[in-house]
């Protein structure tokens, strides 16, 4: 199973963990109270969200799979259409595009 495009973090079973090379910093950061939410048009590996703090859901159109993000973690967009992300606690949530991946264990 690839995992790249599922939620990694350093504590998921059958994740790995991303190295951003070419990623100092999230171009943008949306800060959610809880219940709030925010979304984007996904573009399939091409995105990544990053939880900084907090907790976040996160679905994607064409999905049946949710996913729940705690500080540190990061979803990388796997389909396109809409990815929605809802803050269950205050949250920070940042996004990037076009970037490059490097696994590591």
């Amino acid at each position: 199973m690839d995992t790249r495009y599922q939620v990694v973090g350093n504590n998921k079973p059958f994740c790995k963990q991303f190295v951003f090379s070419n990623l100092n910093k999230p171009e943008k950061v949306v800060h959610l109270s809880t219940g709030q939410g925010w979304g984007v048009k996904g573009k399939r590996g091409r995105q990544t969200l990053y939880c900084l703090e907090g907790t976040v859901w996160v679905t994607q159109q064409g999905d049946m799979r949710d996913y729940l993000l705690k500080e540190g973690d990061a979803f990388v967009v796997s389909r396109p259409g809409l990815v929605m992300a809802r803050a269950m606690t205050p949250a920070s949530l940042g996004y990037a595009e076009n970037f490059m991946t490097d696994t590591w264990n």
